[in-house]
């Protein structure tokens, strides 16, 4: 990929993130897909079949946005308590601070589609911080209540045991 198609995604990126890019398009969707706008992370665990907790991976009080438009989507989330780099220069951090960067945040975008009768969202990733997400598709379950929304994954191995990522959001006005 060249730099310009990079730049190009990244602008991309911040466009959809500053809730610019394509409002026209979330306008004509708002009214068929409840997904469509910009939610806050309320919370962020890993749960058992059960409902235990056994993991928060970016911390106890993790934030985060989700924005849907109608026809793409564009995830952040992170610790609030990330440290900073010592030198102020994006790529002249060490090689512990860059880990602790990369622990810390996870961020996708792409498309998705909707199937409502089955609370289903696939979220179809162009690109992300996880190299090995990026071409894929990323199933979650969605139930919607109020201004709520909570995203589940399909089961996955976590220490052996049976897990899903649980995510709450909550509707930005």
């Amino acid at each position: 990929m060249g730099i310009a198609e990079q730049g190009q995604r990244w602008l991309c990126l911040t466009l959809l993130l500053l809730g610019l890019a394509a409002p026209g398009a979330a306008r004509a969707q708002a009214g068929r897909d409840p997904l469509v706008g910009t939610w806050r992370l309320a919370s962020f665990d890993i749960v058992t079949s059960d409902g235990q907790v056994v993991d928060r991976i970016l911390g106890p009080h993790p934030t985060g946005v989700i924005m849907y438009d109608g026809a793409r989507i564009c995830v952040q989330l992170t610790r609030p308590d990330r440290p900073a780099f010592a030198a102020n220069d994006i790529l002249a951090g060490t090689i512990d601070e860059k880990a602790r960067a990369y622990e810390s945040f996870i961020a996708y975008c792409g498309t998705y589609s909707l199937n409502e009768a089955e609370g289903v969202v696939v979220h179809h990733l162009e690109w992300s911080l996880f190299p090995n997400w990026t071409g894929t598709d990323q199933r979650r379950f969605f139930a919607i209540e109020g201004d709520r929304l909570t995203l589940t994954t399909p089961p996955f191995q976590r220490s052996g045991q049976p897990v899903t990522a649980k995510l709450v959001w909550e509707r930005m006005r």
